[in-house]
């Protein structure tokens, strides 16, 4: 192998042994000088090669300070983290990342969160030189690196803070899903309080199953979504429930043990549109746990993750607090439901859904009594058009008398545009910022000449500031819209720039459904 030219930083030093074994020895010797190591799907490769190799070279057992598992490896002298396993964790990369990636390889992930990149090959790893074998290896560790200590540490932060709520080691809460989360923290809880932890096929022989029918086969019904008032609306206001599921948890004390409970004089407290009751007597501890997370996170902790007064290091380590709380209870409500959760109890589910139906709809109707412009109502947010300031304290108060809920300003639009569908709808927020939710040419897989095309589209958008404004937006986005026309039909194109970005979860003979959905 050529050794090539090296061009690493100045800190980098690069290290030739005279075997294999040597070298195997250096890496050992590091790993056992760190308490916390961080590899980026270390379980499937690093680790497990290591650890291989060693033996196929004849180490000894006490001589591999790996120690492999069933689907981990861990180190026999520190805490193994595994940052593809983290970061493929739906929760977190939905709630923790704002799904800024899709694939959670360290490329995509490393671009989505950092800007940085792997090294691009242009051959295969075998005719590499050393030195481009080293730029490639050191540009991998350093994404990996810089992964855990970007935005002050957040990665880092997050990972402990899971581990401390959830009741987990490190190693797990890293690599686990958040019903295993949930899971745990429940079952310490039961523990502590001398309670009998009981097995998920008497809950689900004690309670039953599911009332109501969905569209999903198998499932109970979900969240309303109203139909939007298709068109473009000025000065609109978007007013949702903090935290609706767990605040629902929370305050109708809902629980595998408290829902369809013994006692006869509790059967008259149902749950609104369900046979449903929910018991008086005693709080459940899903309702106490779920409950006590939801008010550290809306009372204390995001408030002052926004406080201003505050020195910038403290509103960070808050902001870190309410995010983990964020991940566990977005998800509290729908482990209920799901059948690998060990509390599994879908009369639980099935109940926080409804509770959350009968407050939106409630809402609305309230509004309408109010005379208010409903534009549109998903799931635990409604839009409206031009409500006083007196309308808007008069609902919060109303839901917070009436509900027992939470209801506040969440956006505030210059003008929203609606299509006839739900969940797709184009905003421009008082700042400027525009807001899309649901639009193919947002979304990552879409070819890039076509989201170019949709990006300009939607700067042209963002000047908007009246009715008037519109008028001229329009012809300059028609021009837009004919330049690129124009371009593919000329061919003034890449073809890559033409082609769909899409990851197969599987190999391709696997795929045994052919036709569209």
């Amino acid at each position: 192998v050529e050794e090539g030219k090296f061009n690493l930083p100045g800190q980098v030093r690069v290290e030739f042994y005279d075997s294999e074994e040597e070298l195997l020895l250096a890496v050992f010797r590091a790993l056992i000088d760190y308490p916390v190591v961080v590899t980026f799907n270390g379980d499937e490769f690093d680790l497990r090669y290591l650890f291989h190799r060693a033996e196929r070279l004849g180490f000894r057992r006490q001589e591999i300070p790996i120690e492999p598992g069933r689907d981990k490896y861990s180190l026999r002298y520190g805490i193994h983290i595994d940052l593809y396993k983290l970061f493929k964790i739906t929760a977190l990369q939905v709630y923790a990342f704002g799904k800024k990636y899709e694939s959670a390889n360290l490329d995509e992930v490393g671009e989505a969160l950092l800007g940085m990149r792997k090294v691009e090959l242009t051959k295969p790893l075998s005719e590499l030189t050393y030195a481009e074998l080293a730029e490639y290896c050191y540009r991998d560790a350093l994404i990996t690196l810089r992964l855990t200590q970007f935005d002050n540490d957040l990665v880092m932060k997050l990972a402990v803070l899971l581990s401390r709520i959830s009741k987990m080691p490190l190693e797990d809460a890293t690599r686990l899903s958040v019903s295993r989360w949930i899971r745990s923290f429940m079952q310490y809880e039961l523990r502590r309080m001398g309670a009998l932890i009981p097995n998920p096929e008497d809950i689900l022989a004690e309670k039953g199953q599911t009332a109501t029918k969905a569209i999903v086969k198998g499932r109970y019904m979900g969240a309303i979504v109203v139909k939007p008032k298709p068109g473009i609306h000025m000065d609109v206001i978007v007013l949702d429930f903090a935290s609706l599921y767990p605040s629902a948890i929370k305050v109708w004390n809902l629980s595998f043990e408290t829902v369809r409970c013994p006692h006869e004089e509790c059967r008259d407290n149902l749950v609104p549109g369900l046979p449903h009751w929910v018991c008086r007597k005693r709080r459940g501890i899903s309702s106490l746990l779920i409950g006590s997370l939801r008010d550290l996170r809306v009372y204390w902790y995001k408030p002052r993750s926004k406080d201003k007064s505050l020195p910038e290091e403290l509103r960070h380590w808050y902001k870190v607090v309410q995010l983990t709380l964020k991940v566990i209870l977005n998800a509290s409500y729908g482990v209920f439901g799901a059948d690998i959760f060990e509390f599994y109890c879908p009369p639980v589910a099935e109940s926080t859904a409804a509770i959350g139906r009968h407050a939106i709809t409630s809402v609305i109707k309230k509004c309408q009594e109010l005379g208010m412009e409903v534009l549109y109502g998903d799931t635990d947010s409604v839009f409206l058009k031009r409500p006083s300031d007196e309308q808007i304290e008069t609902l919060i108060d109303w839901a917070d008398r009436e509900l027992k809920l939470d209801l506040d300003i969440d956006k505030v639009y210059r003008y929203v545009v609606f299509s006839e569908r739900k969940k797709n709808y184009l905003g421009v927020l008082v700042d400027g910022t525009v807001d899309v939710k649901g639009l193919l040419g947002k979304k990552k897989h879409v070819p890039a000449f076509i989201k170019e095309a949709f990006m300009r589209v939607v700067e042209e958008l963002a000047q908007i500031r009246s009715p008037e404004d519109l008028e001229l937006a329009k012809e300059r986005i028609k021009a837009i819209l004919r330049e690129y026309y124009q371009r593919l039909k000329s061919g003034q194109f890449e073809i890559e720039d033409l082609a769909f970005h899409v990851t197969l979860g599987k190999e391709p003979d696997k795929y045994t459904k052919t036709t569209p959905q």
